[in-house]
């Protein structure tokens, strides 16, 4: 098992500034206290991986919720979890059935394209 790196301040401002502030998964604005520091290749892959998977390019700025729901998935899997996740809920919640009956929440299935894709695709990386 890999042990945990401890961030230093300055590598913890590096990862936040990549994605302005906010979760490079859901967007959501976050502080500096609120990021968790995620790996986008998860470190259990680490010895299977020919490369250091705490450098920089492997870190991405994420809330709680999405590093924790994300947990060791790579991106592909956790974005074919999430885009799976409106025919699960209308499967197995009469809630979400009835919102949707009700036209309270509109569903909206597709492919999930995260903040740090879209906020590349704005700069051209």
């Amino acid at each position: 098992m890999v042990k945990r790196k401890r961030w230093t301040a300055e590598e913890r401002e590096a990862v936040y500034k990549k994605m302005d502030g906010h979760c490079a998964y859901c967007g959501r604005p976050i502080t500096m206290r609120e990021m968790q520091i995620d790996h986008v290749i998860p470190i259990k892959f680490q010895g299977r991986e020919d490369r250091d998977l705490n450098a920089m390019d492997n870190l991405l700025p994420a809330c709680r919720r999405c590093n924790h729901y994300k947990d060791t998935m790579s991106v592909e899997t956790f974005r074919s979890m999430l885009e799976r996740e409106p025919e699960i809920l209308a499967r197995d919640s009469v809630a979400y059935r009835n919102a949707v009956r009700f036209g309270l929440v509109i569903p909206n299935p597709g492919p999930v394209k995260f903040y740090f894709e879209r906020k590349g695709e704005r700069d051209g990386t």
